[in-house]
């Protein structure tokens, strides 16, 4: 390579380095970004954001002379015509500006780590906030939400006028070893389970007035200390939401006080390590202010706020010219079901390196667990506890009897004769796998093995030897064949099932399986002859996979409102509408004949839906979708349907309100200085309009409450009543009815399988002079499944492989962890008292200047009825069948192994 080749490809390299050195230092800080800047937000920031600013274009400035001395330099030494002093004159040059260039970087480096370190130092977390969005350098451990460990929290980071008696609330994305979190009155560690190991462990959990600071800052408190610790800790039974309700209230009533919160690195994973482990800090930490007064104002179903909207008829329908369909659905398999297989045992052995004994284990009975730990404890002789061993989740103790043999019921038999304290053994077994089934209307088929004689059975279905998908597929036929409420045909490894009837029952013909190894959708397509639904209730009845949905006006307490149906049905319950439907045990014919819409073997299973409560939003949106099983949306994953042309009722109870035997007891409460008897059958303090005292019992909880702990308003009256009667919002007209709450809606026979779109997002692709505090609002066409509204990801199997799902996620390329968290509103645009469509909020930390920013909405996120969002559609790219998906503002089919845009 000649001198002037390795000249020029220097100077190549250097304009390189410096164009992308400016390209970093000055995006974006031109004149006119900085008059836009002072015109509209930092005459008004925090002196930090200016002081950057002003670095920043200062060392931009620089980075262009330098550039300027580089390209003089280069120009010098081609033009030198090999004069040395030119030459050396150019070297020179080069050299200086190469050190500048460090010099310039080294500056850069120095500014952004003492700005980012200040920020911290001085609470940066607590910057100004509204309506969701917040403006100041925010610390780093405000990093660990959203992208990290941490879904939402209450109040937000940077949120002002919160009330005093306020409970924080924080949900995580893992669950919590408990004994992290709870501390007793001696203030050792325990596991939150008893009235006696109920306070936070302040070494973990420590919230103090910024001003003063932290004294558990070392992990030990400072004995006294300032912060805040008297907090009485509740959990939900995911054991991943916390609620910290402190048992006096915050701040003080004459001036705003700031407080900050932080979960430190003492707060645990099931797993035992940080909970912040994989985070940008080690902790989680934001701040927000108190005002100076008491929420008194009991929490109300918003307006307008359920779905589905009140229906006081169903659907009835009138002809039209048409011709009736058949329903039909195909399935397939991806791989072969289960057939049923005995637990057997793998291995036992003694972790103990010096003892040779080998356990005898019988009986074994898991269904999910492969490996087990056993150990007893120091000071023990005749006790061994039982452990799982991938999450060190403790399943049980039992007694050695005189040969050495422990019973661990639902699990195994274990028997050794050494079992001195400290032993330690490892168990590992290969589950009880039980035969997956299919249904096909009112047919159950069990899956066995092609050796077994049941095989023959007409209900029994063989699973051929090697798995062999074509001949599983032409034993599943030859089974069906025989169905009275189907056809079959086949094509390849595909069964098209059609109704026999033509006509909407078609689509409620069951077909269900256990397992993921059939990949199976809901029967659809079914038409009447010649008739369209016409609403006389006022609403359409919805499809029947809809999920109901429940908006507050306020943040509630998650702890009674969130989790299956069975622990919480004294709370909230979704049930039969027919105030003549049977309970639990009673004989029935049918369904509908059950206040749980659910008759087997003639005889009424349950008193409500089963299913699951979801709480998202921020706290304010409870969901609610069934544990029945109806098919699989566009992405693969299971749906779950109401019963078909069902009648439902939504059942709220509110709590009972703290008690009085005396006024003596209402003097500290304000004008609620008056304890009067009421109708509850119990007195309760009161102010002069004979209006109650809002907060419930909170030795017995036993309805909705809000984060300050205040009953439910049903009849939103502006007055906590607690549970006399149902208002029953159908007939809003009956305000005497309180402060039990509930609707009633119709379910349809249709389902529906629309996904949604996007109509418009607020930062375009490629937007520039972004607010440093604005949120990305992005609009849907339709109303959306809150509780889908979340960031991460989420995994669904097929039964051949796991496909991981994208959700609602914020990157950057700043080296300060960006936090952020996901809102909705739902907009009625036509008044008719129906949402039309959802807002989706992704509220963050303060951006960081001259950064470039990603957000994503993937596949995790669904409407209403389960349907999930193809990747990044929208209505104006132009998506077809051929290009179903929209990436960066174009149409395509070329997406990668995950089906994510690359």
């Amino acid at each position: 390579m000649s001198k002037k080749v390795k000249i020029i490809l220097l100077f190549l390299g250097l304009f390189l380095l410096l164009a992308a050195t400016h390209s970093v230092l000055a995006q974006n800080f031109g004149t006119n970004e900085v008059s836009v800047g002072l015109n509209n937000s930092l005459g008004t920031t925090d002196p930090r954001v200016i002081v950057g600013h002003i670095i920043q274009i200062l060392l931009s400035l620089l980075g262009v002379i330098t550039l300027i001395l580089v390209i003089y330099a280069g120009f010098l030494w081609m033009t030198s015509g090999g004069e040395e002093d030119k030459v050396r004159q150019a070297q020179k040059i080069l050299s200086n500006a190469v050190i500048g260039l460090v010099i310039i970087l080294s500056a850069w480096a120095i500014t952004s780590f003492v700005l980012d370190k200040l920020s911290q130092a001085t609470g940066a977390g607590g910057a100004s906030f509204d309506n969701g969005s917040n403006s100041g350098f925010s610390g780093q451990g405000v990093g660990a939400i959203g992208a990290c460990s941490v879904e939402t929290n209450y109040p937000s980071d940077g949120q002002k006028d919160v009330p005093r008696n306020t409970s924080i609330l924080i949900t995580f994305k893992e669950a919590l070893k408990l004994d992290s979190v709870c501390s007793d009155g001696s203030g050792a560690t325990c596991a939150c389970n008893t009235t006696t190991c109920n306070k936070i462990n302040p070494g973990a959990i420590r919230i103090f007035k910024k001003d003063l600071g932290d004294d558990c800052s070392k992990g030990i408190c400072l004995n006294p200390n300032s912060n805040v610790t008297d907090v009485v800790v509740n959990v939900t039974d995911s054991n991943k939401t916390l609620i910290l309700t402190p048992s006096a209230p915050l701040g003080s009533p004459s001036a705003n006080t700031d407080y900050s919160v932080e979960f430190s690195n003492q707060l645990k994973k099931i797993d035992g390590n940080s909970m912040f482990k994989t985070c940008g800090s080690d902790f989680f930490e934001y701040s927000f202010t108190v005002n100076t007064s008491l929420d008194l104002t009991p929490p109300q179903v918003s307006k307008g706020g359920i779905f589905p909207l009140p229906d006081n008829s169903a659907d009835t329908q009138t002809s039209v010219a048409g011709n009736a369909a058949q329903a039909t659905i195909s399935f397939s398999g991806s791989s072969c079901p289960n057939v049923y297989t005995p637990a057997k045992l793998i291995s036992a052995k003694s972790d103990n390196p010096n003892v040779t004994e080998i356990p005898s284990v019988t009986g074994i009975l898991s269904k999910t667990i492969t490996s087990f730990s056993l150990s007893v404890p120091d000071g023990a002789t005749n006790t061994v506890q039982l452990f799982n061993e991938s999450t060190q989740e403790p399943l049980g103790s039992a007694t050695f009897d005189n040969n050495g043999l422990a019973v661990f019921p639902g699990f195994f038999s274990f028997q050794v004769k050494s079992h001195d304290p400290g032993s330690k053994w490892t168990v590992v077994v290969q589950p009880e796998i039980f035969s997956d089934t299919l249904t096909v209307g009112q047919e159950q088929y069990t899956f066995v093995s092609a050796s077994d004689p049941s095989a023959a059975y007409s209900t029994y279905i063989s699973v051929p030897a090697g798995c062999s998908l074509s001949g599983l597929m032409s034993n599943i036929q030859a089974k069906l064949s025989g169905n009275t409420d189907i056809a079959i045909t086949t094509a390849s490894n595909t069964l098209i099932l059609t109704a026999r009837q033509a006509g909407t029952n078609g689509n409620d013909c069951t077909l269900s399986s256990t397992g993921d190894a059939l990949v199976i959708k809901p029967f659809n397509g079914g038409v009447d002859p010649g008739i369209t639904p016409i609403p006389l209730g006022g609403q359409y009845d919805r499809p029947m996979n809809t999920a109901l949905q429940i908006n507050f006006d306020k943040p509630i307490d998650p702890i009674t409102v969130s989790g299956s149906a069975d622990e919480v049905f004294n709370y909230i319950r979704i049930v039969n509408a027919n105030a003549s439907s049977s309970l639990d045990k009673v004989a029935c014919s049918v369904d509908s004949d059950c206040r749980s819409y659910k008759c087997e073997n003639k005889v009424c299973i349950g008193n409500y839906l089963g299913g699951k409560f979801m709480v998202s939003n921020q706290y304010r949106t409870l969901e609610f979708i069934t544990d029945r099983e109806c098919g699989v949306n566009a992405c693969g994953e299971k749906i779950y349907c109401f019963p078909a042309n069902s009648h439902l009722s939504v059942e709220l109870m509110a709590a009972n309100l703290k008690t009085c035997t005396s006024s003596n007891d209402c003097l500290s409460l304000g004008s609620f200085n008056t304890c009067s008897s009421t109708s509850l059958g119990y007195s309760t303090c009161q102010d002069s309009n004979g209006k109650n005292y809002p907060l419930a019992r909170l030795d017995n909880l036993d309805g909705i409450v809000d984060t300050a702990i205040n009953s439910l308003d049903g009849n939103r009256d502006g007055s906590a009543d607690g549970p006399l009667s149902f208002y029953y919002e159908n007939n809003n007209q009956d305000l005497a009815k309180k402060d039990k709450y509930k609707w009633s809606f119709y379910i349809g026979g249709k389902i529906n399988l629309t996904p949604p779109q996007i109509t418009s997002i607020s930062q375009a692709q490629g937007a520039t002079k972004v607010n440093l505090a604005d949120p990305i609002s992005i609009n849907f066409n339709t109303l959306m499944l809150s509780s889908s509204l979340h960031t991460g990801t989420s995994v669904i199997s097929d039964g051949a492989k796991s496909v991981t799902h994208k959700s609602i996620n914020l990157n950057s390329s700043s080296p300060t962890p960006l936090g952020y968290w996901i809102s909705s509103e739902n907009t009625d645009t036509n008044a008719d008292g129906e949402p039309d469509f959802t807002t989706v909020k992704i509220n963050h930390s303060v951006f960081s200047p001259s950064m470039n920013y990603k957000a994503q909405i993937g596949s995790g996120v669904k409407d209403i009825d389960q349907n999930c969002f193809k990747p990044s559609a929208d209505q104006t790219c132009g998506v077809s069948p051929e290009q179903s998906s929209c990436c960066f503002g174009t149409a395509t089919s070329d997406l990668d192994a995950d089906g994510n845009c690359k």
